[in-house]
């Protein structure tokens, strides 16, 4: 049979041997994040330029604090973490948490928004179209303005708390709020699917690192699954970023496919048995060119032997994709290359 690339993405994320891994990379596209007409022109014209069988949308990561308030300046971005410069966070304090309460996704314009690019980017492309979403413990950390990695506050934050001030201020309320923006979420997931998502993301960035085995069950994994819940009847992907990941703590989540740094010392590698459908197989850096140990000739080959492995590893059961969002500058050889890489027949 002759495979669609929406065939090919839903066969292999149900556990299915399709003709060739599905295979797609992705960017923030910063320069085009502010506003949906920027973003679904570049985003398409990405996914041509990669020949890809599934594009992530990557929206800017603030519009879910934004829906409760918080405000940033896209003038300024910050030099590590390319997000814009908060200038009001809603959780100034544990005493403001009681102000995240339940929002309905239509009277949010960040995301109906976000839902008009899902729409556009899919009547304007034939690859499967994979929304993003956050997970709840993410966003209550950007509504609060709090370290996104140890030391490394938000562009304009400047506050003193941290999550453990706030669970020892108001456990409580920290639950409730996770509950809000879980619920929410949710219902915003349940929209991603009916604007025509193949496919949703939920990206755990730092989380597993940050809360640890009992802190994921208690502050992560019950509202991630809330979120998740909401996209029920397409495939459901996470991305547990950065180091300390911890795939196998999502392997109890309601979902298909798992994503994670797999090149990171901290994390398992390719070879990772797991009871979902493994997404990856390439290294970030890699393929961006950012391997300053390599030519491009020696990346290229490199890109060629990590996909390779990975698909003898995985039985040519696995959707490819890099180990986190590579930069906008990628080389277009080594995509090129990588692309490539899922078509040869394995030696």
């Amino acid at each position: 049979m002759s495979w669609s690339r929406t065939e090919r993405f839903h066969a292999l994320l149900a556990g299915e041997r399709a003709d060739r891994p599905a295979i797609s990379a992705y960017a923030h596209q910063v320069g085009a994040e502010r506003n949906a007409d920027d973003l679904v022109a570049a985003t398409l014209a990405y996914a041509r330029a990669g020949d890809w069988d599934w594009v992530k949308l990557n929206p800017r990561t603030v519009h879910y604090a934004e829906a409760w308030g918080n405000t940033y300046d896209y003038d300024h971005y910050g030099p590590v973490i390319p997000i814009p410069a908060q200038t009001h966070a809603v959780l100034a304090s544990p005493a403001d948490l009681g102000s995240i309460t339940d929002l309905e996704v239509d009277d949010v314009p960040a995301f109906t928004e976000q839902l008009e690019v899902i729409r556009r980017v899919k009547a304007g492309t034939d690859a499967a179209v994979v929304a993003t979403v956050y997970s709840p413990y993410n966003v209550l950390v950007k509504l609060a303005g709090l370290p996104l990695a140890p030391g490394l506050l938000p562009p304009g934050s400047a506050t003193e708390w941290t999550l453990k001030s706030f669970l020892d201020e108001d456990r409580d309320g920290v639950h409730a709020a996770l509950g809000a923006i879980a619920r929410t979420l949710g219902r915003y997931t349940a929209a991603q699917k009916e604007a025509g998502a193949d496919g949703v993301m939920i990206v755990t960035a730092g989380q597993a690192r940050d809360l640890g085995r009992d802190g994921n069950e208690e502050l992560g994994r019950p509202y991630d699954s809330i979120v998740l819940d909401g996209a029920t009847g397409i495939p459901r992907l996470v991305h547990t970023c950065g180091p300390d990941a911890h795939p196998h703590w999502f392997e109890e989540y309601p979902l298909e496919g798992i994503n994670w740094d797999t090149y990171d010392p901290t994390n398992p590698g390719n070879d990772a048995e797991i009871s979902k459908v493994f997404v990856g197989g390439a290294q970030a850096a890699l393929l961006g060119g950012l391997r300053e140990d390599l030519d491009e000739a020696a990346a290229a080959d490199e890109i060629r032997r990590q996909v390779h492995s990975a698909r003898r590893l995985h039985g040519d059961r696995l959707v490819v994709a890099p180990s986190c969002s590579i930069v906008e500058t990628a080389p277009a050889p080594l995509l090129a290359a990588y692309r490539q890489a899922v078509e040869e027949p394995l030696g």
